[in-house]
């Protein structure tokens, strides 16, 4: 067995160790949170819509009474010209008459011969036995 040698005692420390420095206490300061800064933004948002909303309403009420306004007269017109009215009595005594585009064209006779075919049937004392003949 070995016999037990204690190691001698250091006075002071083989590696010298700082001493720790003494910092300050952080301060603790209060977060802030996006939500605060979105309440704000939303606010003007929500305030910018309902301007919005109350414009177009304006709006489609002042269109909606123009309308009505030209239905109304619509109406009212079509009643008016929708009353019977008697016609007034024709003037005899200057009739119309509207002036002629061209002159009227005279009649020409056809030149059918019918009376040189008579003749012939009278004068020539040859009988024909042609159907034409014997329908008349």
């Amino acid at each position: 067995m070995r016999k037990f040698k204690a190691q001698p005692v250091l006075k002071e420390d083989p590696i010298p160790v700082p001493e720790k420095v003494r910092k300050p206490l952080t301060e603790v300061k209060e977060f802030d949170l996006h939500l605060n800064h979105r309440v704000v933004e939303r606010a003007q948002f929500d305030e910018r819509i309902k301007e919005k909303e109350m414009m177009y309403k304006r709006y489609r009420e002042e269109s909606e009474a123009a309308r009505m306004m030209e239905e109304e007269k619509a109406l009212k017109q079509m009643r008016k010209t929708m009353v019977p009215h008697a016609r007034p009595v024709p003037n005899f005594d200057n009739p119309f008459c509207p002036q002629k585009i061209s002159k009227t064209t005279k009649p020409k006779s056809p030149n059918l011969r019918v009376l040189q075919r008579r003749r012939k049937i009278f004068n020539g004392s040859t009988v024909s036995s042609s159907p034409t003949t014997n329908m008349r």
